[in-house]
């Protein structure tokens, strides 16, 4: 890797966004401090410091990175809605879309040298909770402009458009308190997604200001079960029925997992919302279609994507450290069939 605007900051004993504002030609700085930066840069060759170029070159494209490590595109449409949403943002502004997955990091990581190194957008979008913190440490070394989608980077702190995870559970956890529901279990994909962990707080907030036991044996994620999604929805509640006691409702954090929750019970003879409620996380289309309706919580995913977007130009065009840190998106608790009055049946 060539010289970084790192490398510049530290050796002219300036921030990073002192030189990227210098380097870029944006905000308000000094005149001693733009030519001690100047000067650094050049001195050591970095790319964007040679003569007569200073001064990044507009190429009025937006690169959206997508990690589809464990959602995919054709199967969960969550981010093809966050996409619409950024397209819609972006294309009224005159910018074009260089879109692509994530999935190899050895290729992953020249793609990115490729955009970010050699200026082929204006700046990025990387969308997925499980982004690797090098693809972000490669960007940022570049001093190209980037947004997180549903991840949010405390170190180094990247500015993310979020949603509400935390209040959206416990929303979702009160629905089913209020229906009477005392046992419930959490059903999830792997803790190390930072959107899946806050849908886990949660779930714990709610159940703890009820006075409610949260049950180790009923706290079941992707890694107790080896699946995610549907088949890992499934195979959580397959373990849940081999349980002596049983709960009367589950909370899936995402609707794939609800999904394949809903149709294990009914094998194991649970009439879902009779014997047991369930409710997941997301809204995806599929879930207003299956059999009951799925009660969820909804994410507002083209709003989600468009705030990323409005983030990501005020990041190009403005000073990057007058930018909001995060902008997070309210959710919607949408009412179905799956959820109802917990069953006076002994067995729950």
């Amino acid at each position: 890797m060539g010289v970084t605007i790192e490398d510049v900051a530290r050796c002219a004993g300036v921030s990073v966004s002192t030189v990227s504002r210098v380097l870029n030609r944006k905000g308000r700085i000094s005149d001693e401090t733009r030519a001690r930066v100047l000067e650094t840069a050049r001195e050591m060759q970095h790319p964007l410091a040679t003569e007569g170029s200073v001064g990044r070159r507009r190429t009025n494209s937006i690169g959206v990175l997508f990690n589809r490590r464990l959602r995919s595109l054709s199967a969960d449409p969550f981010y093809g809605l966050v996409m619409v949403g950024v397209e819609e943002c972006l294309r009224d502004e005159g910018y074009r879309i260089v879109f692509s997955t994530l999935s190899n990091r050895e290729e992953d990581m020249g793609m990115l040298s490729e955009l970010a190194g050699e200026r082929r957008v204006d700046g990025l979008i990387l969308a997925g909770c499980d982004i690797d913190i090098d693809y972000v440490n490669m960007v940022r070394s570049q001093g190209t402009p980037l947004v997180l989608v549903d991840n949010n980077l405390v170190t180094p702190k990247v500015p993310c458009a979020m949603t509400d995870n935390t209040s959206g559970a416990r929303e979702a956890i009160e629905h089913l308190i209020g229906l009477g529901h005392r046992d419930i279990a959490f059903v999830s994909g792997p803790m190390s997604h930072s959107s899946l962990y806050e849908r886990y707080q949660g779930f714990r907030q709610a159940m703890e200001a009820h006075r409610l036991t949260v049950r180790p044996e009923w706290v079941i994620s992707s890694d107790d079960v080896g699946e995610f999604g549907v088949e890992g929805g499934y195979a959580a509640m397959k373990r849940l029925a081999g349980r002596s006691l049983m709960p009367s409702a589950v909370f899936a954090a995402n609707d794939a997992m609800a999904i394949g929750v809903i149709k294990a019970a009914q094998e194991v003879g649970r009439a879902v919302p009779t014997d047991m409620s369930v409710i997941g996380f997301d809204d995806v289309e599929m879930a207003a279609h299956t059999s009951p309706p799925l009660s969820t919580v909804r994410i507002h995913k083209k709003e989600l994507g468009y705030h990323a977007a409005k983030l990501l130009l005020e990041l190009i065009e403005d000073d990057p450290e007058r930018v909001p840190y995060k902008v997070v998106v309210c959710t919607e608790l949408v009412v179905r069939g799956s959820t109802g009055p917990r069953s006076a049946s002994p067995e729950c």
